[in-house]
This record gives C-alpha cells, structure tokens and sequence, in this order.
C-alpha cells in the first residue's frame, strides 16, 4: 500500500515537472520569437535607412519601440533615421535614451556623441560638453568626442566673452541714452521756464496795455463827455448883445492906449532879462 503511495506521489511530480519544462520552454519560445520579429525589423529599418527610404525606416524602428521601449539599438538608429530629416531635437531625445538604456558601452559612445553633435549645432555649448563627456567616459580613446569636447569648451568661452563684452556695450548705451534723456530734460525744462516766464511778461505787458487803453479810453470818454457838456453849455448860453460901431475919434483912442500898454509890457520883459543876468553872475561867484 505504502509502495503505491510513493509511485503516486512520483508520477504526480513527474507530471508537474514535465508542464513547467514545457511552460518554460513555450515562455523562451516565445521571447525568442519576439526577439526575432523585434531583429527583423531593425534589420529591414537599417536596410531602409541605407537606400535613403528614411520614412520607412523610421516606421520600423517606431514599432520596435512599441514592442520594446528601452531597445537601445532602435532609440539609436531611430535618432540617425530623424537627423536625416533634419529633426536634430527630436533625434537628440533618442541619443539620449539609447545611451542610458544601452549595456554596450560602444553603443553608449556612439550615441552619446551623436547626441552632443545636435547641441554643437544648436550652438548650446553647455549640453554638447555633457555629452561628449559622457562619450569618453564609456569610451576614453574616442578621439573624435576629445576634440568635440575641446572645440565646444573654446566656443563656450568665445560665447561668454561675447556676451560679456554685448552686457558692457548695452549698458554704456544705455547710460548714454539716460544722459541724453537727463540732458534733454533739463533744456526742456529751461525751454518751459523760460517761455513761461516770457507768457509772464506778454501777460503783464497785455495787461499793462490793455490797462493803459482802458485809461486812455476812460480819459477819451471823459474828455468827449467834457466836450459834450461844454458844447451844451455853450449851445445854452444867452448870446451876447452886439455892440455899437465905435466913431473913428474911438477907435483911435483905443491904438493909441493898446500902444501905451504895449511899451510897458515890454519894459518890463527888459527889468526882468536884466535882473536875470544880475542874478546868474553873484551865482557864478559863490560857486
């Protein structure tokens, strides 16, 4: 009974054993059949990239990726296939990719100094010295990244230089530019003071006419308010009685007092010259 037990138990492990052989086998045949199909296509992309077919290279190497999205031969040929069409930035991205995900250390090199050719490009100095660094570091007799690596240092420097030398040129410009702005001000303001201190004067000067006409024309209406009255007072007067016709005896008596009257006044013109002669020497003495 015991030895039936036993041959049980054996034919039941025996069985168990021989399904997980065939799992595991159709599991192996399975990647291996995935590995084929994902090798077939990277083949048929390489074929199509070296006829210059770039579009149909670049949908096979997309469905490697589909099936296996860290394959570091496919981000890497996928990103050369990209450069061909001239879309650097998104080749970059794979270069990268390829040469974190990649075990090979050559395929590291490679598409990490592919990767700092794009940023070389891009004049983005900074990046392409990351990654030609990270080229030597899987591969230190990679000349080529040595020598892109010194290239993009002296036109980072070059760069920096320029870019200093642009600062201290657009900031002279600008001190110049807010000199000219303090000195223009500053005429301007002299300019505004002295027009409005010239509006000052015009003004005083209007208002000193314009009071000086007031004046006048208040003396005007005065004076011909004066002339309106003495004329009506004249046109009021009673006129004077008209005197009698003097004889000739008359007349003569009145030429012969006018000429009387005439010699006196003359004589005193005489006294009064003569005093005043008198007068101007004892001023001349004193002095």
């Amino acid at each position: 009974m015991i030895e039936m037990k036993m041959k049980l138990i054996h034919i039941i492990l025996f069985t168990l054993t021989i399904f997980s052989v065939n799992a595991q086998q159709k599991k192996i045949d399975k990647v291996d059949k995935k590995t084929q199909e994902i090798n077939q296509l990277i083949d048929k992309g390489v074929d199509a990239y070296n006829t210059a077919e770039y579009e149909d290279a670049e949908n096979k190497f997309r469905k490697v990726l589909a099936k296996d999205p860290v394959n570091p031969v496919a981000s890497y040929d996928l990103g050369l296939t990209l450069t061909e069409t001239e879309r650097n930035m998104e080749a970059e991205r794979y270069f990268e990719k390829a040469g974190k995900n990649a075990n090979d250390s050559n395929i590291k090199d490679i598409a990490y100094f592919n990767a700092g050719n794009v940023w070389l490009a891009k004049k983005k100095y900074e990046k392409a010295i990351e990654q030609y660094k990270n080229a030597l570091r899987n591969n230190p007799a990679d000349e080529e990244a040595r020598y892109n690596l010194a290239l993009a240092k002296k036109m980072l420097k070059k760069n920096n230089k320029n870019n200093k030398n642009n600062k201290k040129k657009n900031n002279k410009k600008q001190d110049k530019k807010k000199k000219d702005k303090n000195k223009n001000d500053k005429k301007k303001n002299k300019k505004d003071n002295k027009n409005k201190k010239g509006n000052k004067n015009d003004k005083d000067k209007k208002d000193k006419n314009k009071k000086n006409k007031d004046k006048n024309g208040n003396k005007n209406k005065q004076d011909k308010k004066g002339d309106k009255k003495k004329k009506q007072g004249q046109q009021g007067q009673k006129p004077k009685k008209q005197r009698s016709k003097l004889t000739p005896q008359q007349v003569k008596q009145i030429l012969v007092g006018l000429k009387n009257k005439e010699k006196k006044t003359q004589r005193k013109i005489a006294l009064k010259k003569l005093k005043g002669k008198g007068r101007k020497k004892k001023s001349d003495k004193d002095w």
